[in-house]
């Protein structure tokens, strides 16, 4: 047995006989990359504007004005909690992003050779520090799916600053198609007591397999697609200067079951506290 997190063993257990995304939409079943669970696709780069929408989102909340990849020198706890809680922004929020969420649509739906759209139109910035300062800004290693209403999802990780070999997102290639016999996992979440912090993810504790994280590291023209059935998280942030901000979206099959995934996602969202 490997563990990851030895505080977390009695807060879990090992997972059912089976592979869960057998039972659910598999969106990745039409791709070459299905059996590893992602792809680095070369797109348009955005990153001015998606440095503009962030920074004129953080400039309305604290009349702060700075370069992004210096948010851990001027950003303090109770502004970083305001920014997050202020997530997920919208799609439709002026032209600008109204044009590049169809243009992700439109990318996404042709690798993926299925019609898809942004799941609940939200636009994610994640933000994390450096680790070595703020130790507690990204999740465990976990599934997405371990919350439902991520099931027969897609994900892309968009980098926007301060990503790069030493902070990008970590994935377990291959592990959408894992038995859950083989991971121990917490349920309700995630309570390190050590340090008084909640994820709402379950966390992996303990696997019967070695974990083998790597990071895609996709550039700015560039984009992470990934399935949320990976394995992936414990993306700690190993620069020592510089704040790695990245954009998150779903996407989901664009038909009527999606509205019942998004509406249990709402109820979530809105009862939701940021740490």
């Amino acid at each position: 047995m490997y563990v990851n997190y030895p505080e977390l063993l009695n807060d879990g257990k090992w997972g059912d006989d089976k592979v869960i995304i057998e039972s659910d939409t598999n969106l990745l079943t039409n791709t070459i990359f299905d059996e590893v669970g992602y792809c680095i696709i070369d797109v348009i780069n955005n990153n001015e504007l998606l440095q503009k929408v962030l920074t004129t989102k953080i400039y309305d909340e604290t009349k702060k004005k700075f370069e992004l990849e210096k948010y851990h020198n001027c950003i303090n706890e109770n502004e970083h909690t305001t920014i997050l809680n202020k997530m997920p922004y919208k799609t439709n929020e002026n032209e600008e992003i109204i044009k590049y969420s169809k243009y992700l649509e439109s990318v996404v739906s042709d690798i993926l050779k299925e019609d898809v759209k942004i799941f609940n139109d939200d636009l994610w910035f994640r933000i994390c520090r450096p680790t070595s300062i703020f130790p507690n800004d990204f999740n465990p290693c976990h599934k997405d799916i371990y919350l439902d209403f991520y099931r027969n999802t897609v994900n892309i990780y968009v980098p926007v600053v301060g990503s790069n070999e030493m902070s990008s997102l970590n994935i377990q290639p291959g592990s959408h198609k894992w038995n859950e016999n083989v991971t121990f996992v917490t349920s309700g979440g995630a309570f390190f007591k050590s340090i008084n912090n909640k994820y709402s993810v379950d966390a992996i504790v303990a696997s019967k397999t070695p974990l083998q994280m790597i990071r895609p590291n996709p550039l700015n023209s560039q984009m992470l697609l990934f399935s949320p059935y990976l394995i992936h998280g414990c993306a700690n942030n190993d620069n020592t200067d510089a704040t790695r901000i990245s954009l998150e979206v779903r996407f989901i099959k664009n038909d009527e079951d999606a509205l019942i995934q998004e509406k249990s996602f709402n109820n979530f969202v809105n009862k939701r506290i940021c740490r």
